[in-house]
């Protein structure tokens, strides 16, 4: 969107290092001070004592750290230890969490937006606590008394993994009522995988070290040797012990320089080269046989005239007959209610699924006048429609490959899918997972060592701690559920603040108050937050650690104490513990934990019975206060003197999601082939059933933009991507000293071809845009780039540009199914910038 107004449009190079310095400046207001140079200075003399704690960003490594403090200072950081070495390590960010600390870049006292100054204008006053809290309190007690509870909006995101910290907004929430918009981002994988194998958006993931046993490990739309540095490891274990890497990507990435193969595919084609690999297995019969038939749904039978199972009760009758809704047939352990027939081979006849060891795993039948198909015939039937030959046209990856690929599935070898969110980011991304999940099912890769779909790695029970007592989310005295029910998808979120309607009902949105976020960075279209949603709020509070994009956007910033400043625990997704995070330091200057500072606007709200304040040693020790963590034999006291327990599985024996003869937890207990009644895991208004009544076995679904035959890519043809990188955990780590050093300014990476046909040279400054926006930077000629793909890594902020942002160009919708972001749908073009 060349020429689009923004807050910096019209900047040349020289006046944006002026904003840039006057940005700079407004730290005196902040309260900036040498502290780095303070803190060299106190390196020297003093005893030092360690402080055992974790990083708590959203990464997922969840690494250990050692605190080395110093005279009251935090001097530096050093690896800690898991009980297994396997999961110990750490990175430059979690090495650099003492600069961070002391960073001149943290909020350090209460800020006010001065009056009259437009949000975003970077003019701040300095203000008490007293005065903070009590102003806040009386505008959202205004809001909610003049539009109701749900006016207030209250978003916690994933910016600190911590138990206390990041559910303490969320518990003043339950406390006085609200809204949450529901996050979108990372779940299209989950809830496709879910369908499959069950345990939500998060639970698909063997222990990441049984990856060690894997003979070929396919790395699909992921870069853990960028991303997942600890996890990178185990996967070199794997390939010392002899397992065979595979790197499936549009981009040749640093992962692939160290794998086996680099297979190259054009963004947006993975879906379909998935149900070509899935049709040549069904299509050959090159599946386990004895494994489909025990552990999985293949043999049941469907019902042609409803597409439902035939299940005990369309025999013999009873109250269940009737019950045929989603929510019932997808819940949990639904079909062992109300068994699914199958046909036994030995007799002919038709037997429970519980009941029968030698199921008929194809054929059509017809069973008192009802016409059935066994799904694994269903199953070849629907899956014939996508070809090899196809595939390898629409994605660009060689014929031979992607038969190469079906080869390493029937090997009957040990294989493991890792991914993370890459293919996530389209959509249809919950397509793939479904898809990727029924392969590794047919071909017994789900539940013995050295398989499995690698990716966050939460087994189901790992994040107990955060979730077990009601308390801890909650309060100690939750008010009534429907004052705080209300959740709207993200990308509905908007258009609810600027309509005050919800699905055709008033539902005014007033206000916005957020920790452990930054929206109007990690949000879609980041200019519909800029440009309409600044504008449509009468209040906006952030409780922040550092001067984000969100909080420069708000009325009030409060300053939030960081990791090293606070007691918390953490459940982890990379590995199976529980980890204590140890609390290093004093809050500096006037910072405080999120923990109080919910608190104290309880008390000021009239909500300190429901929410009264706790250390948090105390609600730690209300985490620990269920059956489920007494059971395990797990207290506060045990985790801080031995500092980090395994959750589930043991060191022998990982755990496995369907392993050791376990049932899945899904409504047969089996891995699902055929998902009955497909649902959207957020309702908003959007036309959902007409995609998901299609969706029983996967389906292709071509993303909006970012495929090869899009119509837009004749006017934007370059696929756009937002990668993540080493030096930030999305937005985590922007300014951080040390990591500037080697990552100093953002970049938009091109190809070289791209670059030529348009005349770009190296470090020239380009703008990057479509209809919804632009961003101004210096562009790199990158050699690992194929034609006709651009992307420019994310987590920096709107002032780190010339012009713009990177998210501006990204799309504010989701997958209508799957309820995630599609982030890398996306398409631009990119010029020579004219000052």
């Amino acid at each position: 969107m060349s020429g689009t107004n923004d807050p910096h449009s019209g900047l040349t190079r020289r006046s944006f290092l002026k904003t840039t310095a006057a940005i700079a400046g407004a730290t005196a207001v902040i309260g900036g001070t040498p502290t780095l140079t303070a803190l060299a200075q106190s390196e020297t003399g003093g005893e030092e004592s360690l402080v055992s704690t974790i990083c708590r960003a959203n990464c997922f490594q969840a690494c250990m750290l050692n605190a080395h403090v110093r005279d009251g200072k935090v001097v530096k950081m050093s690896r800690g230890n898991y009980p297994e070495d396997i999961y110990s390590g750490c990175c430059l960010r979690g090495l650099s969490m003492h600069e961070r600390t002391y960073s001149d870049a943290r909020v350090k006292y209460p800020l006010k937006r001065v009056e009259g100054t437009e949000r975003g204008a970077g003019e701040w006053e300095r203000i008490s606590w007293e005065q903070a809290i009590g102003e806040i309190a009386g505008k959202i007690k205004d809001i909610q008394q003049t539009y109701g509870e749900k006016a207030m909006s209250f978003n916690v995101a994933s910016g600190n993994y911590g138990a206390v910290q990041g559910s303490a907004l969320r518990r003043l929430m339950y406390s006085i009522g609200g809204t949450a918009p529901a996050a979108m981002y990372d779940f299209a994988l989950g809830w496709g995988t879910n369908r499959v194998m069950g345990g939500g958006v998060f639970g698909y993931s063997n222990e990441p070290k049984d990856m060690i046993d894997a003979r070929h490990i396919l790395i699909w739309g992921a870069n853990p040797t960028w991303t997942q540095p600890q996890t990178w490891r185990i996967i070199l274990a794997a390939k010392d012990k002899g397992a065979r890497l595979l790197c499936i990507d549009p981009i040749r990435s640093a992962t692939s320089q160290y794998c086996d193969e680099y297979i190259q595919i054009k963004a947006g084609t993975d879906l379909y080269v998935t149900l070509a690999i899935l049709n040549e297995i069904v299509k050959a019969n090159r599946i386990d046989v004895e494994y489909v038939k025990k552990y999985t749904t293949g043999s049941f039978l469907i019902r042609q005239d409803t597409g439902l199972f035939l299940r005990l009760s369309d025999i013999a009758g009873g109250e269940l007959a009737k019950v045929r809704d989603a929510k019932t047939l997808n819940a949990v352990g639904s079909t062992k209610k109300d068994p699914a027939y199958v046909m036994d081979e030995q007799t002919g006849s038709i037997k429970l699924y519980t009941e029968c060891d030698t199921p008929v795993l194809e054929g059509e039948f017809e069973v008192q006048g009802i016409k059935v198909k066994t799904v694994y015939s269903a199953l070849k039937e629907h899956m014939s429609q996508y070809t090899v030959e196809d595939a390898s046209d629409l994605s660009g990856v060689p014929l031979q490959t992607i038969n190469e690929i079906v080869s390493i599935y029937a090997s009957g070898d040990p294989v493991t899918a890792y991914t993370q969110y890459g293919i996530d980011h389209y959509r249809g991304g919950h397509l793939w997972g479904q898809a990727l999940a029924i392969l590794h099912a047919l071909t017994n890769n789900l539940s013995r060592h050295g398989t499995g779909i690698g990716g966050p790695g939460a087994p189901k029970g790992t994040l107990s701690p955060l979730g077990q007592n009601v308390a801890m989310s909650r309060g100690t005295n939750p008010v009534k559920a429907d004052k705080c029910n209300g959740i709207i998808a993200s990308c509905a979120w908007s258009d609810v603040v600027k309509t005050g309607k919800f699905k055709g009902k008033d539902y005014p949105i007033k206000g916005y108050i957020g920790n452990c976020d930054n929206v109007a960075s990690n949000r879609c279209q980041q200019r519909i937050w800029v440009d309409e949603d600044v504008k449509n709020l009468e209040l906006i509070v952030s409780l922040e650690i550092e001067m984000t994009d969100t909080a420069r956007y708000a009325d009030y910033v409060l300053p939030a104490a960081f990791w090293l400043e606070c007691t918390d625990i953490r459940g982890n997704f990379s590995n199976p513990y529980i980890v204590y995070g140890g609390k290093a330091i004093e809050p500096l200057w006037e910072c405080k934990t999120d923990n109080e500072i919910s608190t104290l606007l309880a008390e000021a709200l009239g909500a300190g019975e429901a929410y009264p304040h706790r250390t948090d040693e105390e609600w730690i020790d209300i985490a620990f206060d269920s059956d489920a963590m007494r059971a395990k034999g797990f207290t506060q006291r045990r985790l801080k003197e031995e500092k980090a327990l395994r959750c589930l599985g043991t060191e022998e024996e990982p755990w496995i999601i369907g392993g050791y003869g376990a049932e899945f937890p899904t409504p047969s207990g089996r891995a699902e082939l055929y998902c009955e009644i497909p649902g959207a895991r957020y309702d908003y208004g959007q036309d959902w059933q007409s995609e998901a009544k299609e969706q029983q076995f996967p389906i292709w679904l071509p993303p909006n933009e970012n495929w090869p035959h899009a119509e837009i890519r004749k006017k934007y043809p370059l696929s756009y991507l937002t990668l993540h990188q080493r030096g930030r955990t999305h937005t985590q780590w922007f300014a951080s000293e040390t990591i500037r050093e080697i990552d100093k300014e953002p970049y938009c990476h091109i190809s070289r071809p791209d670059a030529s046909s348009r005349g770009i040279e190296d470090m020239e400054v380009v703008e990057v845009f479509n209809d919804r926006g632009h961003c101004v930077l210096k562009a790199i000629i990158d050699d690992s780039l194929p034609e006709s793909v651009c992307y420019i890594p994310k987590g920096w902020q709107r002032h780190q540009f010339i012009a713009g942002g990177y998210q501006e160009m990204t799309m504010n919708a989701g997958d209508v199914c799957a309820g995630g972001y599609i982030f890398y749908d996306a398409v631009v073009e990119i010029k020579k910038w004219e000052e």
